[in-house]
């Protein structure tokens, strides 16, 4: 603002006839806005002052800017007397300082200096309002992230009972069929199946080689309890096995599946699983044989936790359809981003 106020009134002089030099011109005018770079920072920081005392009501907000600016005006002229002392009469002393004093107040443009304050002032509320409302949205982006991961585990803590609800019945009708050798390798593979969950309560992602362990697991205790029923077929490519699945998202589809199959009265129902990548999407494909009385109206809980899971998850890039198809056949294609742990 110096060199802008000199360089006007220099161009001005030139215009006039006047003949200075710039530099001249320039340090008459240092006094005057000089001070100003000292005060801005401070009458800045009293604005934050004033917001950090919650004072909201117009009288006291008046009652505080007008004391800042009181205190304002003297700091002013304590900085600009020594500085007009020094550029225009050369030199420190009392009768120096008394006539700089009187400069000033003859020339004092102190409507000009209402305007500056008046604008610093409201510079100082405006990055006072700037930097409350960045501190909401980290706070509320903050709240938000942790009633994110609260939802999402609330969706697979209602899984994880479900599963093993039906599991445990597995276990309990091969003891019932005496079936110990069986009922043996159903605990065994329930016990890697529980080892799973616990390792990855706090992990909404995980391999898709450790979510086919958890897979092969379950369906082992499942073709243990529907020997003649259940027939499976599984392919997964080899280059979708890093990609990352959300946790026990698979379990409720093929769950489902099986539950069709053992409805059936024919054997050796099929249920097929297969897994690729097409470009930046992990394709999973699950196809299965259902009665012909069975209505299609979802999965239930599982279905719902899985389509909510996924949306909070991946919002719109995902696919979760069921559609009926020829010859009793029913198929379940999921679709995710095929991404991998950074």
């Amino acid at each position: 603002m110096n060199t802008y106020s000199a360089d006007l009134s220099f161009r001005s002089m030139v215009d006039s006839g006047k003949h200075s030099e710039w530099g001249q011109v320039w340090l008459y005018y240092l006094p005057w806005w000089i001070p100003w770079a000292f005060l801005s920072p401070l009458i800045i920081a009293a604005t934050k002052l004033i917001s950090t005392q919650n004072v909201r009501t117009w009288v006291l907000r008046a009652a505080w800017l007008s004391a800042l600016w009181l205190v304002t005006l003297c700091l002013f002229v304590f900085l600009a007397t020594p500085m007009l002392a020094f550029v225009e009469i050369g030199g420190f002393g009392l009768e120096e300082i008394e006539q700089a004093f009187a400069i000033l107040l003859r020339r004092g443009a102190w409507h000009l200096d209402f305007i500056i304050f008046s604008a610093i002032v409201s510079l100082g509320f405006v990055m006072q309002y700037y930097q409350r409302v960045k501190s909401e949205e980290a706070r509320n982006e903050s709240l938000l992230r942790q009633l994110y991961q609260l939802e999402l585990q609330a969706l697979k803590s209602q899984l994880n009972p479900h599963f093993l609800f039906n599991t445990l019945n597995t276990v309990a009708s091969l003891i019932r069929l005496n079936e110990k050798n069986k009922a043996i390798l159903a605990l065994s593979e329930l016990g890697l199946m529980l080892r799973k969950v616990l390792e990855n309560q706090q992990n909404q992602l995980i391999s898709l080689t450790q979510e086919m362990e958890f897979i092969q697991s379950y369906l082992t205790i499942q073709k243990m309890r529907f020997e003649h029923k259940l027939e499976t077929s599984i392919q997964v490519a080899e280059d979708c096995l890093a990609l990352n699945v959300p946790f026990m998202i698979l379990q409720p589809l093929v769950e489902n599946a099986v539950q069709h199959g053992s409805q059936l009265e024919s054997d050796k129902n099929l249920l097929s699983l297969s897994i690729h990548k097409n470009n930046t999407t992990l394709c999973i494909q699950l196809i299965n044989k259902v009665p012909r009385q069975d209505e299609h109206n979802g999965f239930g809980i599982g279905m719902k936790n899985c389509r909510d899971r996924l949306s909070k998850m991946f919002g719109q890039r995902f696919r979760l359809e069921l559609k009926p198809l020829e010859n009793g056949y029913f198929q379940t294609v999921l679709e995710l981003p095929a991404e991998t742990t950074s």
